[in-house]
């Protein structure tokens, strides 16, 4: 028999994590001179403190959970030791996009934001559709502005409930139990949403429909400094190579599940497209045993992977 949910909430993470504080809207980093760098930020080391879940851990540093995951892979998830030190992958190429408005890497599950003023990035952790409910790739815009909005299941939302035995009403009214939160902006595309969530730290996981989910200060952040029309561009980039002076850094994700079936585990090759590309006009002896251990790690820290020869050397 199907059990009707009167207050639904979504079933997409195993855990709901109350009473957290989350009041960061993202990194931002001063853009790096001209348009031949690429990299801001950088990595550090911090401890895990008592009682903190790696969760709470990764979002205190505008990090996802994937992503935290991925730069200290030897950490139990489920098991954490207070005092222990972990990874905290802060910094990031560029995505190989146009440096405007929204960019956002779905293979990192991290968005990119270029305020109009300032020479700044703002970037943030994101949610993206779970496998079999891809977010598409591709350039579109910022189609309206909803604040509290109302939530209207998508047919193939609700039958996928309905086989879990779950029936969710039609309409989902503002308020604690609506899966979009507090902003909703829909896209371009049609039944793509950029929303909030109700669900604590839904953001840097595969957990959604499709759509775009960001934690509550990130939604409120983006929502009020982008305006209708906005370009969002939409990339898929595992791997990502650029400058920072005259030393090449190369950075590396574990592809999405869907990727890696299309890569079938070769991933050097389409690693030397990256670098080809980054390298078109600028002289480098590229070390690619450390290429290698990248690709191998996808840790999603980059790396230096060669420095520029000097002018007129030989």
């Amino acid at each position: 028999m199907k059990r009707a949910l009167v207050n639904f909430k979504p079933i997409f993470l195993v855990g709901i994590l109350w009473g957290i504080s989350l009041v960061s809207f993202g990194a931002t980093f001063p853009l790096p001179d001209g348009p031949n760098n690429h990299v801001v930020g950088e990595p550090r080391v911090e401890a895990l403190k008592e009682n903190q879940s790696l969760d709470v851990f990764a979002r205190s540093h505008d990090i996802g959970y994937y992503e935290i995951l991925e730069a200290n892979p030897r950490v139990n998830p489920l098991r954490p030791r207070p005092g222990m030190q972990l990874v905290v992958p802060a910094q990031y190429i560029l995505p190989d996009a146009p440096r405007e408005a929204v960019v956002i890497n779905l293979a990192e599950l991290r968005m990119y934001f270029y305020p109009k003023e300032g020479n700044e990035v703002v970037t943030q952790p994101i949610g993206i559709g779970r496998p079999g409910w891809d977010t598409p790739v591709g350039v579109t815009a910022i189609k309206d502005k909803r604040e509290h909005p109302s939530w209207r299941a998508p047919a193939s939302v609700k039958e996928d409930m309905a086989r879990r035995g779950i029936i969710i009403p039609d309409v989902t009214p503002p308020g604690p139990d609506n899966p979009l939160g507090d902003y909703a902006m829909r896209l371009n595309l049609t039944g793509y949403v950029v929303h909030g969530t109700n669900v604590a730290l839904g953001a840097g996981r595969r957990v959604s429909a499709g759509c775009i989910r960001m934690d509550a200060p990130d939604i409120e952040y983006l929502f009020k400094h982008v305006e209708v029309g906005t370009p969002v561009y939409i990339v898929n980039q595992p791997f990502k190579a650029g400058w920072l002076n005259n030393k090449l850094y190369l950075e590396a994700h574990r592809p999405l599940v869907e990727q890696r079936k299309l890569y079938n585990g070769q991933y050097m090759a389409a690693v030397k497209e990256v670098i080809t590309k980054a390298t078109q006009d600028r002289k480098v002896d590229v070390d690619w045993l450390t290429v290698e251990k990248i690709v191998k790690a996808q840790s999603g820290v980059p790396g230096v992977i060669g420095v520029e020869a000097e002018k007129g050397a030989a």
